[in-house]
């Protein structure tokens, strides 16, 4: 009983009993290793077998180059024999093939003479990128991306190998406005107005002496390294070509000009633009001092929401309006071709005028993926749709089309441009004053919807006058057959 005592007196007061050895647990099995330890490598690896399709994983590659221009502005990337697309429809197509050693030549060409033009030395500027794809069709137009950087700009061209020349000249024309007109970053771009580059790539590609666009030749299936050559005449005429285009087709007048609609810019008419922005340009260029006028002009565009504004600022001692321009353009027509532009419009011609001179050109897009569609808004749409910032340049351009319109009106239709110019002053000049109303104490900011409303509501009255004073269609008087 003793001894069975004392072994309980430790559990009693709570202390450890003898602990009996235990077995010793296994130890875990570990996969075996699925990385093979690094072998050295050696300062030369050669492979012992290339891959079957090395061919074709090489054939992106091989046939590309990247070129730069002398001054280092222009960085060409592109194939470096392009070949023709082909096809049925691109036989007679007038293109020529481009590669990067030919492309950055003509970039650098086309800058220094239409900076010789303008009256600046040959000075490089921001950084062009030129990417050619051979894949891209001659028919697509060339768009121009610009990247803003905290110290300048650099711009993105897109080119296909195969492209007509006037379009290459034209989007390197393009790219060397921006960057004259950017001489600081800004959040907005700058406007160049349509007519300054396609008069200047035309006014280039007429100089006989100049050689601007580099080709890749083709000769009997090889290559060669060769340039055209043209031979300089004393007494050349770089307008002969606007005269023979104008003399039987009808010029433009500068409100067409200054706001082609996409019906201008199409077939027969585009060429027309074309030889009237040509012709605008080598007569601004003729004026005292035009290429210093111009300059500035180019300059100062990105200070301004619209060039409209700056042509003006620059040429206020010539015209003091654009009315004043557009007789100075009409003079300007008569002693080039004979054509009459102070000749009124007939009744007709005047009424079709008249309403697409009320239509504004829009992109509309039906799905956020979708390419924007051109289309064609009423002013009443404008009003009440669009930001007022985008109106106000809008409208200010319409009364200034409307003042012009009325020199070739016929009287019966003055009344209504009187009456459209005068509804739509009114109404930018109310909605730029509620617009720049600062409320004091106990004043309430003026509504917008009774501003709205009324101008909508009088352009709807002057509509439906004006179809009611539309004349008829003409239509044939059919012919009574002789009965039997």
């Amino acid at each position: 009983m003793f001894a069975l005592g004392l072994s309980a007196v430790p559990a009693a007061l709570g202390q450890a009993g003898p602990v009996s050895p235990k077995s010793k647990p296994p130890e875990p099995v570990l996969p075996p290793r699925a990385v093979q330890p690094k072998r050295p490598i050696s300062s030369t690896p050669v492979p012992k077998r290339l891959p079957a399709d090395i061919n074709r994983l090489l054939q992106p590659r091989a046939g590309f180059k990247t070129a730069s221009s002398r001054s280092g502005q222009f960085i060409a990337y592109g194939p470096i024999s392009p070949k023709r697309r082909g096809g049925i429809l691109d036989a007679n197509a007038n293109t020529i093939l481009i590669a990067p050693d030919y492309v950055v030549v003509t970039a650098e060409r086309v800058r220094n003479a239409m900076l010789a033009r303008l009256g600046l030395p040959p000075v490089p500027g921001s950084r062009v990128k030129l990417r050619l794809e051979p894949t891209m069709s001659y028919r697509t137009a060339v768009p121009v991306v610009t990247d803003r950087h905290i110290n300048g700009y650099t711009y993105e061209l897109t080119l296909p190998s195969e492209v007509e020349a006037d379009k290459l000249v034209r989007a390197l024309v393009q790219v060397t406005l921006l960057d004259l007109a950017n001489q600081k970053p800004q959040l907005r771009d700058t406007e160049i107005p349509l007519w300054l580059t396609v008069g200047f790539a035309q006014l280039l590609l007429a100089q006989p002496d100049l050689v601007l666009v580099l080709r890749q030749p083709e000769q009997g299936g090889k290559e060669m390294a060769m340039e055209e050559v043209v031979k300089n005449v004393r007494r050349h005429d770089t307008l002969a070509g606007v005269r023979v285009r104008l003399r039987n087709r009808r010029a433009f007048d500068f409100s067409e000009i200054a706001m082609p609609s996409p019906a201008h810019l199409r077939g027969e008419n585009w060429r027309d633009f074309q030889a009237c922005s040509h012709l605008l340009v080598d007569r601004l260029l003729a004026l005292r001092a035009g290429g210093a006028r111009l300059q500035n002009m180019i300059r100062q565009l990105s200070n301004n929401l619209n060039w409209q504004t700056v042509f003006l600022k620059v040429h206020g001692d010539l015209f003091a309006n654009m009315l004043g321009m557009e007789k100075w353009w009409a003079v300007t027509i008569v002693q080039l071709t004979g054509q009459n532009q102070y000749q009124n419009w007939t009744l007709r011609e005047a009424v079709e005028k008249f309403e697409n001179l009320l239509k504004l050109p829009a992109e509309v897009r039906l799905n956020d993926a979708d390419s924007p569609l051109e289309a064609e808004v009423t002013l009443q749409q404008a009003i009440r749709g669009w930001d007022f910032a985008v109106q106000k340049q809008t409208l200010e351009q319409k009364i200034n089309q409307l003042l012009i319109a009325r020199v070739k009106m016929p009287q019966q239709l003055l009344p209504f441009v009187n009456e459209y110019g005068r509804i739509l002053q009114n109404y930018v000049a109310t909605r730029q004053r509620i617009e720049l109303f600062k409320p004091r104490r106990g004043q309430k900011r003026p509504r917008l919807a009774p501003v709205i409303d009324e101008a909508v509501r009088k352009l709807d009255s002057v509509d439906r006058r004006m179809v009611l004073f539309k004349p008829d269609s003409e239509t044939p008087t059919p012919q009574v057959l002789p009965q039997n």
